[in-house]
């Protein structure tokens, strides 16, 4: 599951460098007077998001700001989906950086290096009251400071064919990797396949965390997911391979979108992950048949986070208005209003987490309702997987590399360092 595009490849190094030359570390916004009165105009920025569903929301969240702030004025611009981190880092390098913005985590990391964006731990009073999990996201290793408030979240669950389950006497869904993947070879024995998907890195280090490790695929500098740890799940993947507990899909489509997904929905693979509301919005929908047998459980471990965050530019001439504004278009009844329109998605302030009825829709199907309260109580525990410097690219060359492991062509620890090498070579500084 990703937010629209959000989870995409770093920022392009030319530019980067260009914008790195504007300034210099990160800082707390200046007052936008002496004072530091909420006052003055300033502009905010959203990512896709002005249509017929979206605009009157930001319209009324607009109207009643400046009606609680007489004498403020909140110009709000969109821009399109296609290209918004080139015209972010545009706006940045000619100094017509918006005063809020609509940033993800990857697209924050370069404005906050170069010192472009405000240190909301300096800034706010209030960061405590968001998703621990959303404000860590926008907490970059080598840099203090945090550089967002999170806006709207989502996240994985897993999702079990009962049905198939049943077929090998596994009568309860699995609650950790190792119980699915012992779950995975007693059910290969019946002709049951449970795998539809190779893991990558990332997903890896949601495993390695379900047995005490951490979820870092780089820190200090370093690509870290070439661990003992991740290369015996990989070598109990080749050997649930042979045993035929892996479709043959899940090699053929190493790093494709959502491919296990799709195999899951055919009713003949017994685990998937998805999202919050893919009963309802998927199953239902693409394969109806299957909804009996669809059972959700929590994630493993520690579960991913996708994140939306709102940011503050370092720059902005009326910085206490723009603090002030970034603060009310997240809190918790302005996010609460937005998730009711943004489906399948989950506030980024704590206490909005705790009734997800006020938000969610009415579910259709009775594992919706179960889905939707999972996805809830695990907000406070979820964080966002991978780091700025780990691209979509190097997941895809790195999954690829798994797959060949899994097949048997090399070695687990071989598909790891060839991913880490070619991370290190592709690496933006």
């Amino acid at each position: 599951m990703k937010i629209r595009s959000t989870l995409a490849l770093g920022i392009a190094v030319t530019a980067a460098l260009a914008l790195t030359g504007c300034t210099g570390g990160a800082q707390a916004p200046d007052s936008g007077s002496s004072s530091g009165e909420i006052k003055g105009q300033i502009t905010f920025q959203t990512w896709s998001l002005k249509n017929d569903k979206f605009t009157p929301y930001f319209e009324n969240v607009v109207k009643a700001f400046e009606k609680a702030h007489p004498g403020t004025t909140v110009k709000w611009m969109d821009q399109p989906a296609d290209g918004y981190e080139d015209k972010v880092l545009q706006q940045a390098e000619s100094g017509e950086l918006p005063d809020v913005l609509n940033l993800p985590p990857e697209y924050a990391a370069q404005l906050a290096q170069a010192g472009q964006l405000a240190d909301l731990k300096k800034a706010s009073s209030i960061l405590g009251d968001y998703v621990a999990g959303g404000v860590g996201a926008y907490t970059y290793d080598g840099l203090d400071g945090s550089f967002g408030f999170p806006w709207y979240l989502g996240t994985e669950l897993n999702y079990w064919n009962k049905d198939l389950l049943a077929k090998g006497g596994v009568t309860t869904p699995p609650k950790t990797i190792d119980e699915t993947l012992d779950a995975a070879a007693k059910l290969a024995k019946v002709g049951v396949q449970s795998l539809s998907d190779v893991p990558s890195p990332k997903s890896l280090q949601i495993m390695v965390s379900d047995q005490g490790g951490t979820l870092d695929v780089y820190k200090g500098g370093k690509f870290v997911f070439n661990t003992p740890e991740a290369q015996a799940i990989i070598q109990r993947y080749a050997d649930l391979y042979k045993a035929g507990a892996i479709t043959p899909e899940a090699l053929q489509n190493a790093g494709t979108a959502n491919a296990n997904v799709n195999n899951f929905n055919k009713g003949t693979v017994a685990w998937t992950t998805a999202g919050p509301n893919y009963i309802d919005k998927d199953v239902a929908v693409n394969a109806p048949s299957l909804l009996p047998a669809v059972v959700a459980t929590a994630d493993f471990g520690t579960p991913p986070l996708f994140v939306q965050g709102i940011s503050v530019s370092a720059k902005s001439k009326n910085s206490a208005t723009a603090l002030a504004f970034a603060e009310y278009v997240t809190n918790a009844e302005n996010q609460v209003a937005f998730v009711k329109l943004a489906s399948g998605f989950f506030p980024g302030v704590k206490k909005a987490n705790d009734d997800p009825s006020a938000f969610a829709e009415t579910a259709q199907n009775p594992q919706q309702a179960v889905a939707t309260t999972l996805a809830a109580a695990q907000m406070g525990k979820a964080k966002q997987t991978g780091s700025p410097k780990y691209t979509e690219a190097m997941e895809n060359y790195a999954k690829q590399q798994i797959a060949l492991a899994v097949k048997g062509d090399i070695s687990p620890k071989e598909a790891l360092q060839k991913a880490v090498t070619f991370c290190e070579q592709n690496v933006v500084k």
